[in-house]
């Protein structure tokens, strides 16, 4: 269908003006001029968002609570990942068997990130438990939520979001405690918020880092 209407369209800091054949290049200037302002407001914003997105395969590299670290690729004998904290560094090894290298390298590199979170999840709910006065969950699960840093139930089961890896310390132990506070008021009440309060002080600074 032909196009009847002159439309812009703001896309990766590019702009694109889309106009019927018969229109002239001076109206459409005119047009933009007209449009100039909000022009220059998609293009603010699309400039102030920074992509959190990590593409090891690209780049070699992801973050591990908040700090680089290069990741190798590599074909053994065996499937599986070495971790040197000395060179920040993780080797990730495939059978040369494996037919989807893909796959099986992004698998594998989770594995690993979820092996790192859960480790640092579970130190750190013991220190916290002992500091709240709190007896320890009944379960702590590593998984990838779409919306949600993590969860908490009734039946006092705990769950965080895999991609915390990524986030500095500080950050994850927010999460804990926002969790943890679950345990005693499973709302997000004035109350809930001041126990939270008692135990990370600094909530109001990583919820704005979360966001």
């Amino acid at each position: 269908m032909r196009r009847k209407t002159v439309a812009i369209k703001v896309h990766q800091e590019q702009l694109t003006v889309y106009a019927p054949h018969f229109v002239k290049e001076a109206d459409i200037k005119k047009w933009l001029n007209s449009q100039a302002q909000w022009i220059t407001k998609q293009l603010n914003k699309q400039q102030s968002q920074v992509d959190t997105r990590q593409y090891p395969l690209k780049t070699h590299q992801v973050k591990l609570f908040s700090e680089p670290l290069t990741v190798i690729f590599e074909q053994g004998k065996l499937t599986q990942w070495h971790f040197s904290s000395e060179f920040q560094m993780v080797t990730l090894t495939i059978s040369g068997r494996v037919k989807k290298h893909h796959n099986a390298y992004q698998n594998l590199l989770e594995a690993f990130l979820h092996k790192q979170l859960e480790s640092y999840v579970e130190m750190r709910v013991g220190h916290y438990c002992q500091l709240m006065d709190e007896s320890l969950p009944e379960q702590i699960t590593i998984r990838q939520y779409k919306r949600r840093w993590g969860s908490c139930n009734s039946r006092r089961e705990l769950t965080f979001n895999i991609m915390l890896a990524a986030a500095p310390q500080w950050v994850i132990d927010y999460v804990i405690v926002h969790e943890l506070a679950h345990l005693r008021f499973l709302n997000h009440s004035s109350h809930f918020w001041q126990y939270v309060n008692n135990y990370y002080p600094d909530y109001n600074k990583a919820t704005k880092w979360l966001k």
